[in-house]
């Protein structure tokens, strides 16, 4: 159990680095975008595969979380930090989807690109910030 515990959470480590790291990324390349307005085709070619990737760690986030969870015997589970962190997850997916769909259905057409790309940045500055708490609740644990 003790070597699937820290596999677990070396997992868990590389999915929230390499990652989530990339929302960041998005969240600075729509908002450098929105002011030198490069082609559009440009930004949805750099944008989409940034999201794909970051669902995808997203998507490891919770396996791992939840291999974590059974891996101590559902101990975290029954902790509000743990299901916060959980609920914050979800929603942060929930945004995620969102931009996914405003960077296909939005960019892809070309339209209105000015208000677009602020919105996805704002999105993605948004999701930073979810994550940001999840990490607080998982490393301070306050309830």
């Amino acid at each position: 159990m003790n070597s699937l515990y820290r596999l677990l959470i070396a997992a868990h480590a590389v999915a929230a680095v390499l990652g989530l790291g990339l929302i960041t990324a998005v969240a600075i390349a729509a908002s450098v975008a929105g002011r030198s307005r490069p082609p559009v085709n440009a930004m949805s070619a750099w944008l989409r595969p940034l999201l794909w990737y970051s669902a995808f760690s997203l998507a490891a986030m919770l396996v791992t979380g939840v291999l974590l969870d059974v891996a101590v015997s559902g101990a975290w589970s029954r902790t509000w930090w743990f299901r916060g962190s959980v609920l914050l997850l979800i929603a942060t997916g929930a945004l995620h989807g969102r931009t996914r769909a405003i960077v296909s259905k939005d960019l892809s057409t070309g339209s209105g690109t000015e208000v677009v790309l602020p919105r996805v940045s704002r999105m993605a500055l948004g999701m930073c910030g979810l994550i940001a708490e999840i990490t607080v609740l998982m490393e301070v644990k306050p309830f």
